[in-house]
């Protein structure tokens, strides 16, 4: 595999707009990671640099301590020689259990031992046995010549010591991934904080997963080492250029900098952060482009450029590449529906409802709940018009008001959280590791 290997392509919900009139058009770029081969997934894979940060505060005794040290002791077994593996515990005091071990037979044989003694402690100091596991990786990094760290935090509670501002915590691990340590967030049950680990996950490039059972701890722990083998870029970044692209939206729910509707200047709308690429996986990133009558006055073409930039994972080199798409501008009597495409539209509408979903539940858990039913009702005339030929329109819409009602009263407990995790997920092209869920629809996850 090179890094040329991965593939950028765009495709709008309507190839054309009518002159003289206003138009909005949708525009969903696919960026395709390649497969690994054989040996590159199995044999010459390169070494990884995690660090497992374990809740083992009053709260976790019982099943969930019992099903983080098992799926602790599952990763160090799967680990490979080269690998190194820290494990922090934390309740009001933070404990190096494993520091930075080297996972061959002598290693993996004291971690396991280190992991089973593990027992319940003290209160939540979450962002300090979370800062303590970022150093461990971080060490490795200097000690031993990795490239990055990847820090797994698992929680089932409310930091209540240590830092607890969810805004702080964002900092802290933007900070960290712009070093090459990134964090994903597991939280466990039904009464951890989904602001303070939505926080780190999103600033961290990281992922949030939700545990509802002890074994799912299990398999979201065996999904995240299977993901860290299959790194094919790290950083990866776009920019969209063309007429009027500054007055893009972005419809899903990557990092940018500035105001989250991307950096503006001139023709150009980025850079959109959309972090690590997984081998075999497809990422979307969905746009909306409105234009004014006075902006499309005679027929033409427009012109769009989509750039993007990205590191080797292994290396740290620089690596870019470019899709160029065109949208056609013509005069209302050659204007045909023919060039809708549904397919894409459709695509569009899925993504737009989970970040829809998703930002309104974010409102909700802060109590909020004019602004959680406004993240849909301040969208309702653009949504209806993407959707109103789309066979699953009725069913998108139904949805949609369902949750609109739902996020609008109080809302607490694991379908809550079961729902913000999954449309998270959604929004990003990510897969869910629970079996059990792993076709689970978003706007399903909700109570009466």
């Amino acid at each position: 595999m090179t890094m040329t290997d991965i593939q950028i392509k765009a495709r709008w919900d309507h190839a054309q707009a009518p002159t003289g009139k206003d138009a909005t058009r949708g525009l969903l770029i696919d960026i395709i990671a390649p497969e690994l081969p054989a040996d590159e997934g199995n044999t010459e894979r390169p070494p990884v640099n995690l660090a497992l940060v374990i809740d083992r505060s009053g709260s976790m005794s019982g099943g969930p301590l019992e099903a983080a040290k098992e799926a602790a002791i599952g990763l160090a077994n799967r680990l490979r020689d080269s690998d190194r593996l820290s494990v922090v515990v934390y309740g009001s005091d933070v404990t190096v259990v494993v520091d930075c071990a080297r996972m061959d037979t002598t290693g993996r044989k004291s971690a396991v031992s280190a992991i089973q003694c593990i027992e319940t402690s003290g209160m939540t100091n979450l962002s300090g046995g979370w800062l303590r596991g970022a150093r461990c990786a971080a060490n490795a990094m200097d000690e031993h010549g990795f490239k990055s760290g990847h820090v797994i935090l698992l929680s089932d509670g409310c930091a209540n010591e240590g830092e607890c501002n969810p805004e702080r915590l964002a900092e802290l691990a933007g900070d960290l991934a712009d070093r090459n340590v990134t964090t994903t967030c597991v939280g466990i049950g039904a009464h951890y904080s989904p602001l303070q680990l939505t926080a780190i996950a999103e600033a961290g490039q990281g992922e949030l997963h939700q545990s509802s059972e002890p074994n799912e701890i299990v398999e979201v722990l065996s999904g995240e080492i299977g993901e860290q083998t299959q790194v094919v870029a790290r950083k990866f970044m776009l920019h969209l250029q063309g007429p009027h692209a500054e007055n893009a939206r972005q419809l899903t729910h990557y990092r940018q900098p500035g105001n989250g509707n991307g950096a503006r200047a001139g023709a150009g709308f980025g850079p959109i952060h959309i972090g690590t690429l997984i081998a075999g996986q497809t990422r979307h990133v969905a746009l909306l482009l409105e234009f004014e009558a006075d902006h499309l006055p005679e027929p033409m073409t427009l012109d769009y450029t989509i750039s993007s930039n990205w590191q080797h994972p292994d290396t740290d080199t620089a690596h870019t590449a470019t899709a160029r798409t065109q949208l056609a501008i013509v005069p209302p009597n050659t204007f045909s529906e023919d060039t809708r495409d549904k397919a894409v539209a459709e695509t569009i509408a899925e993504l737009w409802l989970a970040r829809q979903g998703y930002e309104a539940m974010l409102h909700n858990e802060r109590g909020d709940f004019r602004q959680a039913g406004a993240s849909f009702s301040v969208n309702e005339v653009a949504f209806d018009a993407l959707v109103q030929d789309l066979d699953s329109s009725v069913s998108m819409l139904s949805r949609r008001d369902r949750m609109a009602s739902r996020v609008q009263r109080n809302w607490d407990g694991m379908s809550k959280r079961e729902a913000m995790a999954l449309a998270r997920k959604s929004m990003r092209s990510k897969p869910d590791f629970r079996r059990a869920r792993k076709d689970a629809d978003w706007a399903d996850s909700q109570d009466s």
